[in-house]
């Protein structure tokens, strides 16, 4: 089954209204700055790319399934999010310490709106990550 443009534009749209965003912070499909973030259909193929200044491409995953690609768009937005979040907290409270555990927090809660394994699996993944730190 091919997935469409539209497939992944309600499935964008959904996401958007759940963290109450617009659907631009979700999905792109080209390149709109440096360090941007978009998707590619390629028949089957759902691209996700990151690329750099003037477009260079510098890290591509490739699945066919729907719902992988709105989980790396989701751990993608909900990423940018929960910063913006810590230095809007940053600047609201100087004398508090926004850290990257505030801020992961922050992420997991986000994602729980949109899918608990998702959010479950970030939290995986950061103990993991740094497991090895105290070990």
């Amino acid at each position: 089954m091919t997935i469409m443009v539209a497939d992944v534009m309600n499935a964008a749209r959904d996401m958007a209204a759940k963290l109450e965003v617009p659907v631009r912070s979700v999905i792109a499909f080209s390149a709109y700055s440096d360090f941007s973030t978009y998707v590619e259909i390629d028949g089957d193929d759902l691209h996700w790319i990151v690329a750099e200044r003037a477009g260079r491409e510098v890290k591509r995953r490739i699945t066919h399934n729907l719902d992988e690609l709105m989980h790396w768009l989701a751990v993608e937005v909900t990423f940018d999010m929960a910063s913006a979040w810590g230095m809007k907290q940053q600047n609201l409270f100087p004398e508090c310490e926004v850290t990257g555990t505030d801020r992961l927090a922050k992420q997991v809660e986000l994602l729980r709106r949109l899918d608990g394994s998702w959010a479950a699996q970030a939290q995986v993944e950061h103990n993991d990550a740094h497991s090895h730190a105290f070990g």
